[in-house]
């Protein structure tokens, strides 16, 4: 299995996380002139202060509980992959990752 992203002349932002900081910074991003990577381990955005909200039966789960495809998908130059990180190399500016490896310009973790 490979990234399967394109070589592009855009500097590449690669964020580690889709949680609120991950996802914050991805939509500043997705408006700009960088290539945007965002690797999570799930496909999904959870919002999870609101978590006692479906416990009690106040909301359902669908609520607060979105996919990142839905954000970013008038988005060009934002690509969503579903894996885990296994390493960093900062020498040579690659994350290790289950389905490969991935070349950078900045990281954020």
């Amino acid at each position: 299995m490979q990234f399967n992203i394109p070589d592009s002349p855009q500097k590449r932002v690669v964020i580690v996380g889709g949680g609120f900081a991950g996802l914050t910074l991805a939509r500043k991003l997705a408006k700009s002139d960088f290539q945007v990577v965002l690797i999570d381990k799930n496909n999904y955005h959870q919002f999870q202060p609101l978590f006692y909200q479906v416990a009690m039966a106040g909301l359902e789960p669908s609520s607060i509980v979105f996919p990142f495809r839905k954000v970013f998908q008038n988005s060009k130059n934002v690509f969503i992959r579903v894996t885990k990180v296994l390493s960093v190399n900062p020498l040579s500016n690659e994350i290790e990752t289950e389905i490969g490896a991935l070349r950078y310009d900045y990281l954020v973790l």
